[in-house]
């Protein structure tokens, strides 16, 4: 008699004149889940009937079986050993074909030789049935990840597909650019009025404030005004140092697998996908009320030194940030901290746009940061 081990509780023994599917713990012949004996039929228990979908007699006729079949299947990574059933049985069951037991192998070898002997011996105690092996074909392709609809918007900047194929493009909206205009005029209004008081504070009669407790030498106020108006130029310079070197565009090629930042045609920075860990998207959410509102948000690169490199980060508040059909009760009870982030848990166009991002990328981990305020 010999003996297979299949699993933790699973063995077979066999011989010329039998065969049997047993538990380990339960040796005895009548514990077996199967047994076939030489010149008689397929013998199993009422827990393999049950599991298989099998008649409740408790035997299966020698002459309404087939076929033995081993082959594998991706979807259990095992080697699969089954009898083919003969038509009159089917109209019991769903398919002809009725598994045996598998043997579990993640590199679809190891059991293979045994799995076959088993297989040989189960066909020949059967009274020499056809014994049909099916080798290993090609893994079925991975289903599609869920990607939303591009284009995406993320409060200043929108992701939409690039030039070539395989690209991604972040273009900066022109509401950014007016807006620092604007704060750029206001500042040198400021300048120019505070100057010019101060100026004609120093150079006319102009009545001065009385001492008091805010102001304990009124002499110093045309300086406090000229300190004023530096300061504005200062915040002025600042604001034109930021227009300067902000990037307007992140490109992101799946061909070169790089992200480049320009703005125009200069290149800000650019980073070999080679050297990211993953893709992180952050937000600063509100914990009360029935929007959920993000307050700040923004989509960093995770590099394999440690350091972290901004893609694109958005300060202003979010009321829209949902994508559609996305339920925000559920996005308001996620889990605050970093976690891994699904294709399937979507719901923000940020995250969206993070997928996109680790997809283009040859699938980058993309993590979650999620705040309160």
């Amino acid at each position: 008699m010999t003996t297979i081990t299949v699993s933790e509780h699973l063995a077979v023994e066999y011989s010329s004149l039998q065969w049997r599917l047993i538990r380990i713990s339960d040796r005895e012949e009548q514990k077996a889940k199967v047994t076939v004996e030489a010149g008689g039929g397929f013998c199993y228990s009422s827990l393999f009937a049950s599991m298989r979908d099998l008649p409740d007699e408790g035997e299966i006729a020698a002459d309404d079986i087939t076929a033995v079949t081993l082959g594998w299947s991706y979807k259990t990574d095992a080697w699969q050993l089954s009898i083919v059933l003969s038509p009159d049985m089917v109209a019991a069951r769903s398919s002809r074909r009725c598994e045996v037991l598998r043997f579990w192998d993640p590199d679809r070898s190891v059991y293979k030789q045994d799995a076959k002997n088993v297989g040989l011996a189960l066909a020949r105690v059967l009274g020499n049935k056809p014994f049909v092996t099916k080798p290993p074909e090609e893994a079925p392709p991975p289903e599609p990840i869920p990607l939303a609809d591009l284009p995406l918007e993320v409060g200043i900047w929108r992701l939409q597909p690039g030039a070539a194929p395989g690209e991604l493009r972040f273009l900066r909206s022109t509401s950014w650019m007016r807006a620092k205009m604007r704060q750029i005029a206001w500042y040198v209004l400021l300048a120019v009025l505070y100057a010019w008081v101060a100026a004609a504070s120093m150079s006319s009669e102009l009545a001065l404030p009385n001492t008091g407790t805010l102001i304990p030498d009124p002499q110093i106020l045309p300086y406090l005004g000229i300190g004023a108006a530096i300061l504005l130029i200062l915040l002025i310079g600042q604001q034109i140092r930021h227009i300067l070197r902000q990037p307007d565009t992140i490109l992101i090629s799946s061909y070169e697998r790089s992200i480049i930042a320009r703005r125009g045609h200069k290149v800000c920075w650019k980073v070999n996908a080679n050297g990211v860990q993953s893709v992180y998207a952050s937000e600063l959410v509100k914990k009360r009320g029935r929007r959920p509102t993000v307050y700040h948000s923004e989509i960093n690169l995770h590099l394999v030194n440690g350091r972290f490199r901004p893609v694109i980060v958005e300060d202003g508040k979010l009321t829209n940030a949902l994508l559609p059909g996305a339920d925000r009760y559920t996005k308001k009870n996620r889990a605050v901290g970093v976690t891994i982030l699904e294709p399937q848990e979507v719901s923000t166009t940020l995250q969206a746009a993070a997928i996109h991002i680790s997809v283009c990328l040859d699938g980058l981990p993309v993590r979650y940061d999620r705040r309160y305020k």
